[in-house]
């Protein structure tokens, strides 16, 4: 399993970083990408994250899966980009795994137009509620076929034991032990 993590300036850095700490220590491979022309991504707490690959060099058949996070100014700006957006309505056609948290669901999904009868949870501000509609569910995190949400900061590790549930089953329980984390 390879998933991809696409950073765009302003995003979430716990949803996004803390996520990805819980599946490389479980032995996911996931490689960071940004929406910038150079590697440095700065998220919305003004911490710099120097990604793996930026997204004019994606080869998109590499990846299993990709991950959205949050954060306002990130979520607009991966809304925003068309090669996001079709990199999220083929993912979603062959049916592998999409993940967002935060602003995420509620800003790239729609805007990709996968959400089709489906049920996803965002950060419950009102406008992002509104916009998901009937695909809204009031959850911490909301598993619905490939799709993966979660409603925010406060949920990653959520986030990330549903992600390792489903492309690494039976890792989440000892990687959450060995960090010391809860539940």
């Amino acid at each position: 399993m390879n998933l991809l993590l696409l950073l765009a300036n302003g995003f979430e850095e716990i949803e996004a970083l803390g996520t990805l700490d819980l599946l490389r220590r479980a032995n996911v491979a996931v490689t960071t990408c940004t929406l910038n022309q150079t590697p440095l991504t700065l998220g919305a707490h003004q911490i710099a994250v120097e990604a793996e690959l930026c997204l004019t060099e994606l080869d998109s058949t590499q990846f299993d899966g990709v991950i959205l996070p949050g954060g306002l100014g990130g979520s607009q700006a991966l809304a925003a980009t068309q090669g996001v957006l079709e990199l999220l309505r083929e993912y979603h056609q062959q049916q592998k795994c999409i993940c967002a948290i935060c602003a995420a669901p509620a800003l790239v999904l729609t805007e990709a137009g996968i959400l089709d009868g489906r049920k996803v949870t965002c950060y419950p501000a009102p406008e992002f509620i509104e916009a998901l509609g009937d695909a809204y569910c009031a959850a911490p995190v909301c598993t619905d076929g490939n799709l993966i949400t979660a409603a925010g900061p406060g949920c990653f590790t959520h986030f990330a034991k549903a992600i390792l549930n489903a492309v690494a089953p039976g890792t989440a329980e000892a990687v959450f032990k060995a960090a010391l984390i809860e539940g």
